[in-house]
């Protein structure tokens, strides 16, 4: 799933999220030890869209994960990562994807023991044209 890689991308070129969390944005897991606060983005679902007058698209749902020590350190930098994806599109020739238009579709704070932490959850859906 390539066009992770888009979201990725996205969240690395927002000065605003990077003053936050620095190059701390991970596929699926950060690695063991990674000091708060990081992000992390994983694809959860797609569905691929056939037309015959059109190229084929996938609807995809990635879920992106910003872990902080604290509630409002949680909620501030996941406002960043809305403002950073939100309808938003991106396109890499080299990878072969371009994502279209990307929308947030849900989100929610976790409170998280062992280590305590706080997670401030964005459901987005990115229409890819592949």
């Amino acid at each position: 799933m390539l066009y992770t890689h888009g979201i990725k991308t996205l969240l690395e070129n927002d000065s605003r999220v990077v003053s936050e969390v620095g190059s701390k944005i991970y596929p699926i897991d950060a690695p063991s030890g990674t000091a708060l606060p990081f992000i992390t983005y994983e694809a959860v679902s797609t569905t691929v869209i056939h037309s015959k007058d059109s190229p084929e698209y996938k609807q995809s749902r990635v879920e992106v994960v910003v872990y902080a020590g604290t509630y409002a350190l949680a909620c501030d930098i996941g406002n960043k990562v809305r403002t950073a994806l939100q309808r938003k599109n991106i396109k890499d020739v080299v990878r072969g994807y371009e994502i279209d238009k990307i929308f947030i579709q849900d989100e929610e704070v976790e409170h998280l023991e062992d280590p305590r932490r706080y997670a401030f959850v964005l459901e987005v859906e990115a229409f890819v044209i592949m």
